[in-house]
């Protein structure tokens, strides 16, 4: 999940977005070679894709017959001490992690302990949402397959780092929805972690206790943790990267706890392999049954259309399930989801007609080789011509950059023509808050507005009037992380006051809007106040 500075939308949409147009393959029928012998040569296609994309590490893991017949590490975990990847290396999976959220409440289900077509409130009754009608129907159902209307709003986890699990359950009441309820698809990680939250009020024990008893320990999923932390303590785990101004770059590794049904599991391709066997076991790991039949049926099933890109012959819907997008690749169910978190992107998906399973972990983010790995792996067992997905993903980033440096120069070509701010500049300083996203503290000091929130004190730049832009922070330089900038717009009240901030932290929803407060005694927004980025006030 990324800062909000950097990339308000996440990492963590399905892998459909990589559809487009392209040609038809010709198909033909899987063929009955031992898979080793057709994945032999893998080895020399990841190297040429990760150089390609610049992943210093990845993990191959492929599922038939319920076990597994293929596991490969490829690359670095580490490259400062060249540390290769293996099998058993541990990534972080991000929101890989919903199938297992999705799965506990299935599994609570099974056991007569959970409606999943109940009002959550009647397990959960301080659940609330902004609008009452949602509130007395949205169902486990509902949040699990992203159709209550609420958008992401992963801002949440950067700006309110004081929030537990049901800090951020009641936060929700506070947060207006893009739709109504059951009106289309609105991927929400806050979502998954109220459902996180409904399995520990049920299950009377914590979520992450719950999976580990009822799915970690069953599998055999002996690597599989819930922290960095955790993670960090094994011998083999993968170290977090990213591509910073053409350069991969170590980066912190993220911790996100308080979401953590969302997307916090870190695994081995070799735990995750087992997790696929699972799902392509009718519920059951070997001779022990996990979960029923109809509740991996319902898991499996698309219940709700999700936006996808272009029409494309080769991926021709996206459907979404429990915990998992649900499609057709060049005619055979595919059923699957990616998971992007600070360093890592990762790609768990099967085919349950096929009886295959295929899962992919990178230590980068920002990179499409999960995906192009995967279709390839399905092309070869499925005896299909391979497809170009690499090929097409490099013409749609030249594509990107060729829009982008066009968007740049004519900026340089037309230079905004900027009016004057409305008041001086001290009248903007002052405590600004929202009910779920907390406080905002605009400091006026060294003839200039600063920004404190999330912990980071980030320079303001004017743009026009009353509306200023975000510049880069101290920490973003210091992690060499590029600022984006978001439009930071002060409003009026009747008597021309300054008295509220409006904010987009969410691209595809209105404004989010911080109401001015009075100033505390003792402190002070004027010129010359020193910010306390810790606490997020100003200090005279």
């Amino acid at each position: 999940m990324r800062r909000p500075f950097v990339l308000l939308s996440t990492l963590l949409a399905v892998i459909l977005a990589l559809a487009a147009p392209l040609a038809a393959q010709t198909q033909g029928q899987a063929p009955d070679a031992d898979p080793a012998s057709v994945l032999g040569d893998l080895e020399a296609f990841m190297a040429q894709a990760m150089g390609e994309w610049d992943v210093p590490g990845a993990a191959v893991a492929v599922v038939k017959g319920g076990r597994t017949i293929y596991a490969r590490g490829f690359g670095l975990r580490d490259v400062e001490k060249k540390l290769p990847v293996t099998p058993d290396t541990v990534f972080a999976i991000g929101s890989c992690t919903k199938a297992f959220t999705a799965a506990a409440l299935c599994l609570l289900s099974d056991e007569g302990r959970l409606g999943l077509d109940t009002p959550v409130r009647d397990a959960l009754p301080a659940f609330r949402l902004h609008d009452d009608y949602a509130t007395a129907h949205v169902t486990p159902r509902d949040m699990l397959l992203h159709r209550t209307g609420l958008p992401r709003y992963d801002a949440l986890l950067e700006l309110r780092p004081d929030l537990d699990r049901q800090g951020l359950v009641d936060a929700l009441r506070h947060l207006r929805p893009n739709k109504e309820l059951r009106a289309g698809f609105e991927y929400s990680n806050l979502m998954y972690v109220a459902a996180g939250r409904l399995v520990e009020v049920v299950s009377g024990t914590s979520w992450e206790d719950f999976v580990a008893e009822r799915f970690f320990a069953p599998l055999g999923m002996a690597s599989a943790t819930f922290t960095p932390k955790r993670s960090q303590e094994s011998a083999d785990h993968a170290k977090p990267y990213a591509l910073r101004r053409g350069k991969v770059v170590d980066i912190p590794f993220r911790d996100i706890t308080p979401f953590g049904p969302a997307g916090s599991i870190n695994a081995s391709a070799s735990d995750m392999a087992r997790w696929l066997a699972f799902h392509l076991g009718d519920g059951r790991y070997g001779d022990v049954p996990i979960l029923s039949k109809a509740a991996l049926t319902r898991l499996h099933t698309p219940q709700i259309i999700t936006p996808s890109g272009e029409p494309n012959p080769e991926i021709p819907f996206g459907g979404y399930g429990l915990g998992w997008g649900v499609t057709a690749y060049r005619g055979h169910l595919l059923v699957l989801h990616d998971g992007e978190i600070d360093g890592f992107k990762a790609l768990a998906s099967i085919m349950p007609d096929d009886d295959l399973g295929v899962v992919v972990l990178t230590n980068r983010m920002g990179t499409p080789l999960p995906e192009i790995v995967a279709f390839q792996v399905y092309d070869r067992l499925l005896g299909l011509s391979p497809f170009p997905w690499g090929e097409r993903a490099k013409t749609r980033r030249a594509e990107a950059e060729k829009a982008e440096a066009a968007r740049r120069d004519a900026a340089k070509k037309n230079p905004a023509n900027p009016a004057p701010p409305t008041h001086p500049l001290d009248a903007y300083a002052g405590t600004y808050v929202h009910p779920a996203f907390g406080k905002v503290v605009i400091a006026h000091r060294d003839k200039a507005l600063a920004a404190v929130l999330g912990g980071e004190t980030i320079p303001l730049v004017h743009a026009t009037y009353d509306v200023f832009r975000t510049g880069q922070s101290p920490e973003a330089e210091e992690r060499d992380e590029p600022s984006e900038g978001l439009s930071l717009k002060f409003q009026m009240d009747d008597s021309g006051a300054i008295s509220r901030l409006d904010i987009p932290l969410q691209p595809n929803a209105k404004d989010i809007v911080f109401t001015r407060v009075k100033t505390e005694p003792g402190q002070s927004g004027q010129s010359g106040g020193s910010v306390d980025a810790t606490q997020g006030a100003t200090r005279p």
